[in-house]
Order: C-alpha cells, then sequence, then structure tokens
C-alpha cells in the first residue's frame, strides 16, 4: 500500500525550531554557574529553557520551578557538566514532562550530558560536543578516583529511561580524566538516537523534493527512490516508510518485502503512525501465522490509534477486523497488550499527514 502524503503543521513548526537553534548558535557563553532562563517564540507556540554554565546543588529545584508550569519545551543545554545528582533530578524532570533537548554551536559534557540523554527528542548541531565518562570524586590532594555510588545511580537513571546496555556502558565506563566524545557512527551502532538538526532539514529536503517530483512527474520513481533513500538515511521515518511502499510496490526499483519490512520497522521504531499500518497490512497479506499475525494486529491497533481521523485510520479498522477474524482469543489479548505497551525506540516528532498531496 502506496502512501504518498504531505507534511502536517508539526514539521513547519519543526523547521521554525531549526531556525531558531541556528540563530541562537550564533552566540558562544563561559559561566561558571548554571544560568537558567525561558524564552518563546509566540508565532510557532514553542518555549526554550536555556542552562549555561556548571550545574550545581540547587538547580534543579531553581530548573523545576522553571519547568513544572510548562506543557511543553525544549532544553538548551551548553555546560562542560556539574553535579551528577542535581543533573540527574534535571534530567527526570525533563523526561517526565516529555520535554526535548538540544545542544547546538555548543559543549555538553560530563553531568549535562547525563541531563541531555533524557529528552523525549535529543538534538544536536554537527559543530556541537556531547561527552560522557564515568562518575567520579575528588580527593583531598585533588586526584580523582571512579564513584561507585554515582555509577549506580547513573545507570538506575539510565535504565528508567529505557537505554540498552551498551549505551549505558558507553555512557558511564571512560575513565573520570577522559571524555568519550559522542559520534553520530557510534551513536548509530549503541542504539542512542538523536537527531543532528543540519540532517534533520536535510532529510525534509530530500522528502519534499520527492513529493514535488511525484507531482510534477508521474511515474518517476526511480528519481523518487534515491531521494526517498537519502532522506531516510538521514533518518525522516516518513520517507523511510515511502521507501519501504516502494519496495513493497515495486516502483522505481525491484520489488522486495523484506526490505519492503526493514524499511517500514526502522519507521515503526521512530514512532511514524502510517508505518505501523503498513507493517500491519504487509505482514498480515504474506501470511496465516498465528505469531506473525499477532505482530501485525499489534501494529493495526497502534495504526488506528495514532493514525487522525481519515482514510488511513479507515485502513487501519478494516486490517483490525480482517485479522482478529482469523486469529484466536489468546492471540488476540497478546496483540492488545503488546500495543498497550508499545514504546518506540525514538518518538518522530514530524509524523505525516493524512492528507494525499493534491
Amino acid at each position: 500500500m502506496k502512501y504518498q502524503l504531505k507534511l502536517d503543521n508539526k514539521m513547519k513548526k519543526q523547521f521554525s525550531i531549526y531556525l531558531i537553534f541556528m540563530l541562537l548558535g550564533l552566540a558562544s557563553y563561559a559561566t561558571h554557574s548554571a544560568e537558567m532562563s525561558t524564552f518563546s517564540d509566540d508565532k510557532n507556540n514553542i518555549t526554550f529553557i536555556r542552562i549555561e554554565g556548571d550545574i550545581n546543588t540547587g538547580d534543579e529545584q531553581a530548573f523545576m520551578k522553571l519547568a513544572l508550569p510548562l506543557e511543553d519545551a525544549v532544553v538548551l543545554f551548553n555546560s562542560p557538566g556539574g553535579k551528577l545528582r542535581p543533573a540527574l533530578e534535571i534530567g527526570k524532570t525533563i523526561y517526565i514532562k516529555g520535554f526535548s533537548t538540544a545542544v547546538i554551536n555548543a559543549e555538553c559534557s560530563s553531568a549535562c550530558a547525563i541531563a541531555w540523554l533524557a529528552g523525549q527528542t535529543r538534538y544536536m548541531s554537527r559543530n556541537s560536543k556531547i561527552g560522557f565518562h564515568a562518575a567520579y570524586k575528588k580527593s583531598d590532594d585533588g586526584s580523582v578516583s571512579e564513584a561507585g555510588t554515582g555509577n549506580a545511580l547513573a545507570g538506575a537513571y539510565l535504565n528508567k529511561l529505557g537505554f540498552n546496555q551498551s549505551v549505558i556502558q558507553f555512557v558511564t565506563t571512560a575513565p573520570p580524566d577522559q571524555i568519550r566524545w559522542l559520534s553520530r557512527e557510534q551513536a548509530e551502532k549503541i542504539g542512542l538516537y538523536f537527531t543532528t538538526l543540519e540532517s534533520l532539514e536535510q532529510a525534509h529536503n530530500y522528502f519534499n523534493q520527492a513529493i514535488r517530483v511525484l507531482a510534477d512527474t508521474p511515474g518517476d520513481y526511480e528519481q523518487v527512490h534515491l531521494l526517498y533513500r537519502l532522506s531516510a538515511n538521514d533518518g525522516y521515518a516518513g520517507a523511510q516508510n515511502n521507501l519501504g511502499d516502494l519496495y513493497e510496490s515495486g516502483d522505481g526499483t525491484a520489488k522486495n518485502d523484506i526490505f519492503a519490512a526493514y524499511w517500514y520497522t526502522r519507521a515503526a521504531e521512530r514512532g511514524e503512525p502510517t508505518a505501523y499500518l503498513s507493517l500491519a497490512t504487509l505482514l498480515s497479506e504474506k501470511t496465516n501465522n498465528q505469531n506473525v499475525l499477532t505482530e501485525a494486529l499489534k501494529f493495526a491497533y497502534l495504526a488506528f490509534d495514532y493514525l487522525p481521523e481519515g482514510t488511513n485510520q479507515n485502513t487501519a479498522a478494516d486490517t483490525i477486523k480482517k485479522i482478529e477474524a482469523i486469529l484466536t482469543q489468546d492471540f488476540k489479548v497478546t496483540a492488545q497488550y503488546l500495543a498497550k505497551n508499545w514504546e518506540p525506540l525514538y518518538q518522530e516528532k514530524l509524523v505525516m499527514s493524512d492528507k494525499p498531496l493534491r
């Protein structure tokens, strides 16, 4: 099933965030204690909380006072680190509130990086630096040594955020006198997802180019395939889903259901609702295996719950009925449980709309 859809208002909002980030990044800051402030982009209804300088005891309360009244915010970091415990509390507040985090043309290391990890969406620019090392304690003579209690607290925090053991090990095992800097390649290897702003903008540009090609020269799927792949490689879930569509249909490339399922899954892992529907329909049409159909039903439930009213949600409802008619009650209960407890590895903010491009 092919979904050639345009971007919704959320994407326009994210482009505004990108521009604001770039403007903010023109300044550099050097402070010795954490300074916090809020400011808003009223036009696009975006609020920012800026944290600059060392994070110290008491900063968690200051951050909480700023954060609690806000429904949504992006937390901007520029800090060499500081004390672990207040950083963990700041991170917990970010996580509970569902805020995004960003490091733009700046450095965020040690305790700062721990707090940055709590963002529902984590942003950084290419020339930013985010680094980690083990928790440490300082002796009277100025020497440092690893702090077992601190590392245990950091590990429990990271586990609560849902990170796997590879991420926890990466974050907590560098010696105290060294910093392990995060690269995109390393992040992908260990499953630590973040969005590079420049790549995000480029991914959206490729996606929009593909949509324009489809509108201007219908049937030019080879060019569309190339553009979707470029966008998908830069991490945009909408392009990943639509690239899967091309592999499923055989438009612009050889038909390949395995590749289709691969790209649908990448998009689903980023919380793209259309990919939930794509997986549900693909899996349900290819097998009568009860276990596979249970997965298909899980994604059909998710698609129905997260897609807006319209054609795709109606298709999800029809798919649910079709699969439920085949599965036994036990498998249906399992699918409901799996859907209820589903959490994407990364929640894509820029989901596709349900309106076809005219």
